[in-house]
């Protein structure tokens, strides 16, 4: 998507499928009158996550076996469906029939099948599995199955969502990384609200901990002792906590820096600020620290991520070589 955004009017099913395969994985589409197939697709990257409106006359989209390479990126994808028709989808031997305000999702790393009637109204999310941390199974196991969101946290993610369709076009930049923040954590939250059994104390205090985290990623004073600190815990234990997943909390905070400069750097919006300016945006004043930072984390510097920029890069979807 040049820029981040993708506006295509009156879209035959050929323009449907070819925007849909770029912006998630290949995928086909079916119209049953090609002929008078028609259809609108406004879709932006945000954060790391793809986000389209598609909008017209009934289609299939389908995944196939043959369509899976080892190559495609591992996507979740979500729809949430406006349409006054009934739409069927099935995934795995799993089907159902989402209505007007369900979610259906669908685990693009295995075939399915999505069909939609006349009057097509879908808003369509494609996420990186390793977004969702620890839930992508949680998640993913719920593929093809009709989410009401009428309650709770779905009621918030629908209408998140909705605003989110009808301002692609406004965001940029650190408010785009923001949204995508919140995009993920609110899927997040609808998908596990009725999962069973409690979480690990100490994991619920570490998601709290990067939920605070990501809220104050542009303050250069967020550190392990201001983390630990503002959650009435000792270092000590935040150290602790954090081993337990994995990757300690200075190397998980210092990805997510160098991921929304990449992404700054990445968008033209920004060319007039120095590179120096982009960094302090979120939290990094030192230059020196953060040439050394982006050549080890990414393998290029400031400017070669500049120059590098081709015209059809967007600037909120990880390269290959990240």
């Amino acid at each position: 998507m040049n820029g981040g955004a993708l506006h295509v009017h009156h879209a035959t099913t050929g323009e449907l499928q070819t925007a849909a395969s770029t912006l998630l994985a290949p995928l086909a589409v079916i119209a049953p009158r090609p002929d008078a197939f028609r259809a609108d697709i406004d879709a932006a990257a945000v954060g790391r996550a793809a986000v389209a409106r598609i909008r017209g006359c009934g289609h299939l989209v389908s995944r196939t076996a043959g369509a899976i390479t080892s190559t495609d990126p591992e996507l979740l994808k979500l729809t949430l469906h406006r349409s006054p028709e009934p739409a069927t989808a099935d995934q795995g031997g799993q089907q159902s029939r989402a209505h007007a305000g369900d979610f259906v999702l669908f685990d693009m790393t295995r075939p399915y099948r999505l069909a939609v009637a006349d009057g097509c109204d879908v808003i369509a999310i494609g996420i990186p599995r390793t977004e969702l941390g620890r839930h992508a199974d949680t998640v993913s196991r719920q593929a093809a199955r009709r989410l009401p969101a009428d309650t709770g946290a779905q009621a918030v993610l629908s209408a998140f969502l909705l605003g989110l369709g009808r301002h692609l076009d406004e965001l940029a930049g650190g408010a785009q990384a923001h949204v995508g923040d919140a995009l993920v954590s609110l899927l997040i939250a609808a998908f596990t609200e009725n999962e069973p059994g409690r979480l690990d104390t100490a994991t619920e205090l570490a998601d709290r901990i990067r939920v605070y985290a990501l809220a104050n990623i542009c303050d250069p004073s967020l550190c392990i002792e201001s983390a630990a600190a503002a959650h009435g815990i000792s270092p000590r234990q935040l150290h602790r906590i954090f081993h337990r997943t994995g990757l300690p909390f200075a190397a998980w905070l210092r990805h997510e820096r160098l991921e929304r400069i990449r992404i700054d750097l990445l968008d033209p919006a920004h060319d007039g600020r120095t590179t120096a300016a982009v960094a302090a945006r979120w939290g990094i004043h030192d230059p020196r620290h953060l040439a050394r930072a982006l050549k080890k984390h990414y393998g290029r510097t400031a400017r070669d991520l500049r120059l590098a920029r081709g015209p059809g890069m967007s600037p909120g979807r990880p390269t290959r070589e990240d």
